[in-house]
This record gives structure tokens, sequence and C-alpha cells, in this order.
């Protein structure tokens, strides 16, 4: 039986083997390679933004789609258009430029080359070196050959400080003249006409006749400086405008206070007029100050325009004592001063003289802490305010108030057209001894007004004398108490 083991072995191994070659992967056949995507690198090399590009084959009329959408291509740019699969060789190429031209191209092989050159690639690129020497930063710039229209502005979004250069970007062209034209932050214009930017690339913008001149600011005036101004003299605008002033040189840091800073400057003399602008938006100008001799420039506020002291009546007729007033314009930002010293009792009444505007907003404090406001009162419309329950809404804010008709019968009435106040008031009979003063413990501020009448039993007349704060006295003698007429004092 051993014979039989070999055969079983042989018949196995070729029973194997041809099983190998039933498993065995059958050969690939060779699969066709898909064509590239077609594709364009498009350079430009114009000097100008290119706005607009289209791409088509040679052998159809329609230029196709914007390639660039919403973007636009700057100069010195590039651009990759993906074209798609399948695609010819053969491409029309179409440019729409910043300046409204157009850069046009035929039968581009695109097979043979993939990059696309938008200028003139017989000559080199044109460049010129724009030097922003002002004082002033530069917001546009345009470049033109001589005759043509301005054209675009080179700059775009971009600003060049002062002190600083642009490199401006003229293309691939044959021109080397171009008249330019720089716009500064101020508006004003500076031009250069007729460059010839192949001999002479660096262009300067300031006038070589105005030097460089320093000048230190300081803030004294009890307020933050948010604004600093300052123009060759003779050149400022009016003061509450900001017409004829340039530009505002400090920037977007504000002086406190206090501070002092320094500006640098390019002027055609030592001679400028200077504007500050405050933080409430007040103002004040020095005009024809020299700034080579004088260091520093100080701002104190006391050329501000004041408004004119106009006469105010508070009455009390409120339930309660008041112990403060407040009068502001409605333009300012805070209340000021306190305008009643001493406060005012009920029914009590007291003229001031507050330097606002016409249109302000009073405000009346109550010993209690409490207090009541009322906006945009015209006073000079309204020369007397009643300050009583609900007179924040009140329609009429004298309501209740009479017209005055003199003193009462049998009185005088003697009002203080003095600016200081009566603070002694002394009345006596002819010829007597002085007795005690009248007023106690009360003040008669200046334009006020007392109605004085005889003691029950007294005669009608009288001597009076009156002192002032500074110690100055008036008197009438005799006065007669029951005249019915009004005495001034002094």
């Amino acid at each position: 039986m051993g014979w039989i083991i070999p055969r079983i072995g042989a018949a196995l191994g070729a029973g194997l083997g041809f099983a190998g070659l039933l498993l065995a992967p059958m050969p690939a056949q060779a699969q066709p390679r898909p064509n590239p995507e077609r594709e364009a690198v498009v350079a430009n090399e114009t000097g100008l933004a290119v706005r607009e590009l289209y791409m088509a084959p040679a052998s159809e009329a329609d230029p196709g789609p914007d390639r660039l959408g919403a973007d636009t291509l700057p100069p010195g740019g590039s651009f990759r258009v993906r074209l798609g699969r399948n695609q010819p060789c053969s491409w029309s190429l179409r440019a729409i430029l910043a300046d409204e031209t157009m850069e046009e191209r035929r039968n581009v092989d695109l097979c043979r080359s993939t990059r696309v050159l938008l200028g003139d690639s017989s000559v080199p690129a044109r460049e010129a070196s724009i030097v922003n020497d002002t004082d002033l930063d530069l917001r546009e710039l345009y470049a033109a050959p001589p005759g043509a229209a301005r054209g675009p502005d080179r700059l775009g979004a971009e600003v060049v400080p002062s002190g600083r250069t642009h490199r401006l970007r003229l293309g691939r062209r044959r021109d080397c003249l171009f008249d330019i034209t720089a716009v500064m932050m101020d508006g004003s214009e500076v031009s250069r006409p007729r460059v010839d930017v192949c001999r002479t690339p660096r262009v300067t913008l300031a006038d070589p006749s105005h030097s460089w001149r320093d000048v230190t600011i300081a803030n004294r005036a009890g307020r933050p400086l948010h604004g600093m101004h300052v123009v060759a003299a003779g050149r400022g605008g009016p003061l509450d405008s900001d017409e004829g002033w340039s530009v505002d040189r400090m920037g977007e840091e504000p002086a406190p206070d206090g501070s002092t800073f320094r500006l640098r400057l390019r002027l055609p003399g030592c001679e400028a007029d200077l504007r500050a602008v405050y933080e409430d938006g007040a103002a004040e100008a020095k005009r024809g100050v020299n700034i080579c001799t004088t260091s520093p420039v100080i701002f104190d506020g006391s050329g501000i325009p004041r408004p004119p002291e106009r006469p105010l009546t508070i009455v009390n007729r409120h339930g309660a004592r008041i112990d403060e007033i407040y009068v502001s314009s409605s333009s300012e930002g805070d209340w000021g001063p306190e305008r009643l010293p001493g406060g005012l009792d009920r029914n009590e009444s007291r003229i001031l003289s507050v330097p606002v505007d016409c249109v302000a907003d009073i405000r009346v404090v109550f010993p209690t802490g409490g207090a009541e406001e009322r906006r945009e009162v015209n006073i000079c419309q309204v020369a007397a305010i009643a300050v009583r329950p609900g007179w924040t809404i009140a329609q009429r804010l004298d309501e209740g108030e009479e017209e005055d008709d003199g003193p009462r019968p049998g009185s005088v009435r003697l009002r203080n057209t003095a600016r200081l106040p009566i603070i002694e008031l002394y009345i006596d009979p002819p010829n007597a001894p002085q007795g005690v003063d009248r007023l106690g413990a009360t003040v008669l501020g200046a334009n006020e007004t007392l109605d004085v009448a005889p003691p029950d039993g007294g005669t009608c007349p009288a001597r009076l004398t009156a002192v002032f704060r500074d110690g100055r006295e008036v008197t009438r003698d005799p006065i007669d108490l029951c005249a019915g007429i009004e005495v001034p004092l002094p």
C-alpha cells in the first residue's frame, strides 16, 4: 500500500495547482488617464487694480462670467483661474481695469504656459517712491499721463502716515511722464505735474519753504483737552467751526488737565493760530502766537466764550425749605456751582444772576437730600420760576405769581441795585440813636427787594442806613416810609 501515498500526494499537488490557477487574480486592464484640470495664473502688471476678469475658449464669443466675482486683483498681484477638465489650449482673456480701460489677450495657449501677464511684457515695471514728508497723513494718491483724467485712487483704503514712504506701482507701460496728485487728510492737494519716473522715481510732497516747528502745549483749563488744531497765522477759521482749522493734531488720546504734550509741524513761519477743543465741546483759540519763542503755549480756558449773565427769579412755594439750587445750560455736561448760598425759606424769593444760555436745566435740593429737576427751561422767556409741588411737569412755571404792582400802600420798597448784598439795615426815627438791625440773620441780595412800613404807632419820616458786605454804608435821611414808592440802594 505504500506506493499509493505518493500518487495521492501527486494528485493533491496537481489539484492544488489547478485550484491555484483558478484563484490567481486576472491581470488588470490599463485605464486611460483623465485630462488634467486646465488653469491659468493671471499676473497683474498694469499698475491699476483689475475689477473684472473674463476667460473663455477662443472659439466662443461669450466671455463667460466674471472670474473675480466681488474681489479685485491689485497691482502686482496674481490670481489663479480654474477652468475645468477637457478644456482646449487656446483661450481669450479680457480684464477691466479700475480706470474703466480694458486689457485683452486673444489665443492664449495655456498648454505652453499657464502664466498670463497683464501689461506690456517688453518694458520694465515702472515705480515711484512717494515720500510723505509733510506733517499730515496722505489720504488719496492719483497718477495719470499728462492731460489724461486723474483716474482711480492708487491707495484704496490705505493711508500713508506723515514721515512714511509709499511704493507706487505704475505697471509695465511705456509711459515715463505722470501727473501725480496727493490728497492730504485735511482735503488739501499737492500736485507734482509731469514727473519723469524713469529719471526721477523719488517724489516728495512737502513744500521746501515750510520748516519743521516744534510746539509744546500745556492744558491748564481744568478739563480734558480732546483736540488741537494748528495752522499758519491768519488762516484760522471761526472758533465754533472746524472750517479753516485743518485736522486735529492730537490723535485719539486726550490730554488730561495739568498735562503737556508736544507737536511737530511744518509751517511757513513762526506765527500760528491754535484752537483747543475740550471734552465738553467748548473751544478757545489763540491767534498769531509766535511758536518759536512761546513755550509752552498755555490753554487755561480763559478764552472760552462765556454766556451772558441772565436774571432768574426763584420763588419757593414748596412745602419745605430749599437748601440748594443749580442752574446750567442744557448743552453742558454737569450742573456747575450751587447758586443759592444760604438757602431759600418757604414763600421767599431770590433773584439769581446765572451765566447760562437761554435754554437751561434747573435742580433744587431740599434739606432731606431729596431733589427735583426741570430740563430745557427757556429762562429768556420765563424770568420767574415758582418751585411748588408738581412744578417739574407744570405748563406754566410762574403760575400763581401775580404781577408786581409795586410796594403796598403805606410803605416803601427798598431795592438793592448793587452787586453786593446788604447785610445790615437800620430804620430809626429822625435824630434818634441807631437801633437794632432789621435784617437779623438774613441779607438783601443783589436786585432783591424788601417792603418796609412804619412800625405800629410810628411816624412816616425816618432815617435809613444800609450796610453792604464790603463795609460801605448808605444813608437816607430823611426817608418817607409811607410814600408808596421804590427806593434804590445805594
